[in-house]
């Protein structure tokens, strides 16, 4: 038996160990990182699919989804009643489309999210990926 003031002998490791440890660990953590993002289902062929079709919608000409001064119906995908002014979003033939001047968003006539409208292109987003649009009426 050891008297508790006696120091413990240290282990020590010949370098070309402590390297290996070292890898093992770095290889051990990006084996579970990669395990983890497979998982994860960020890459799915679903996604893949959406970010496809969102690069492809980016490089088209607007007018190619929706021309100035027609009308179109659009369904309601998202409400943005604590914006300034208030607008809801949807798509038309792929266009992220934003449509201000709705009816008050805090009266019995707001509009709710899966509702169609009638909606008059205005213009184009700055990078002619979106639309805005003016409210006509509901459908």
């Amino acid at each position: 038996m050891g008297d508790a003031d006696e120091p413990r002998p240290m282990i020590e490791l010949p370098v070309s160990s402590a390297v290996a440890v070292g890898v093992g660990g770095i290889v051990a953590v990006v084996v579970i990182f990669l395990l983890l993002k497979r998982r994860g289902g960020h890459d799915t062929a679903a996604q893949r699919e959406r970010d496809r079709a969102h690069r492809n919608a980016q490089k088209r000409p607007p007018e190619e989804a929706a021309q100035k001064g027609e009308t179109y119906d659009l369904v309601v995908k998202e409400t943005q009643y604590d914006r300034v002014p208030p607008e809801v979003r949807g798509k038309i033939n792929g266009l992220q489309t934003f449509v201000r001047d709705i009816p008050d968003p805090d009266g019995s006539a707001a509009l709710d999210v899966g509702e169609t409208v009638r909606v008059r292109i205005t213009d184009y987003g700055t990078k002619g990926t979106t639309a805005q649009a003016q409210f006509l009426t509901r459908v």
